[in-house]
């Protein structure tokens, strides 16, 4: 392989898992972004955040009375910096117009 061939499957990879780290990201556009088998407990607070329309930290003091954490994924469609690891007692919240507008488990 060339230089500039590297070069370009080099970039290439990076698009690959910018975009794969932006779609983990995601809501979809559903309420509550959950797995398949997710506890109902979360699967509950997220619907109950995202439908009141609580703010940011509103929905991390329900979070956290109910022993969870939770952190926010993106604000009006800005990805935040966040790890990727999977920790199922964490919500992240896509906050819009500075409530949130989606909650993924994990």
């Amino acid at each position: 392989m060339t230089v500039q061939g590297s070069r370009h499957a080099c970039a290439a990879l990076l698009a690959a898992g910018a975009m794969v780290a932006l779609a983990a990201c995601s809501s979809g556009g559903d309420a509550a972004n959950v797995p398949d088998g997710a506890d109902a407990a979360m699967v509950a607070l997220c619907e109950e955040m995202v439908g009141q329309g609580l703010s940011p930290e509103e929905a991390d003091a329900l979070a956290v009375e109910n022993g969870y954490v939770s952190r926010v994924g993106s604000v009006d469609g800005e990805p935040m910096a966040v790890t990727m690891d999977y920790r199922t007692d964490r919500f992240t919240f896509d906050v819009e117009g500075g409530a949130v507008a989606a909650c993924t488990y994990g």
